[in-house]
């Protein structure tokens, strides 16, 4: 489970929030449109929180005004890449030659950049663009998504092993007598309270649930 991999399609939009006077109010819709991910470093915003994040303009208010309160132009953040690209818009000549930074409603990301494992690489003169604008390899990042990574690698040994462990005891409480019966039942919800622990530090580490279809219980 590597939550940082690059959309393969492109995003359609899902929410259709009312419009706004200010473009901060629209970060509640953002945050559920994009999976509470930065589209362009694909962090997901569990362990830093919320705050970590913000609301980013596509094209720059500072050369679109028009566009500050438009929700097709929004898009959701990590306030380092949102920093990072600031007010950057390319030029007509880089626009003819792809040295733009991609988004993932026009353009279909993984085609751009590629994840290998923590580190990014370029694909075509877009990824590169936004792999040295936005300064997605910084050690420091990289650091981050290795710890993250093996984080959700040790949460999903332990879920499985906690799956494990309810498919053994279904197969006893199906055998189990009278005297042995309440024993089990109060083991079996020990190790369901287990599962939704796990299963709530999955969603912090990754940005979503955990598919239902895995959840043998």
């Amino acid at each position: 489970m590597n939550p940082f991999l690059y959309p393969r399609v492109r995003h359609t939009r899902t929410q259709r929030p009312h419009r706004f006077s200010d473009y901060r109010r629209y970060k509640p819709f953002l945050r559920m449109e994009f999976s509470r991910q930065c589209v362009y470093c694909r962090l997901p915003d569990g362990l830093r929180g919320e705050n970590a994040f913000g609301v980013d303009h596509y094209r720059p208010v500072s050369r679109f005004p028009e566009l500050e309160c438009e929700y097709a132009n929004l898009f959701y953040a990590c306030n380092s890449c949102n920093w990072r690209k600031g007010d950057f818009w390319p030029e007509p000549r880089q626009w003819a030659e792809g040295r733009l930074i991609p988004n993932p409603c026009d353009h279909r990301m993984a085609e751009h950049l590629r994840f290998e494992r923590t580190r990014v690489s370029a694909l075509t003169a877009a990824g590169l663009v936004t792999l040295e604008f936005l300064l997605l390899n910084q050690p420091d990042d990289v650091e981050y998504r290795d710890f993250l990574l093996r984080a959700i690698e040790h949460c999903l040994r332990f879920r499985r092993a906690v799956v494990q462990s309810l498919f053994d005891l279904d197969a006893r409480l199906r055998e189990a007598g009278a005297t042995e019966l309440h024993g089990l039942l109060a083991d079996r919800a020990l190790l369901v309270s287990d599962l939704e622990s796990v299963d709530r530090d999955l969603e912090r580490l990754t940005g979503s649930a955990v598919d239902a279809s895995s959840q043998a219980i």
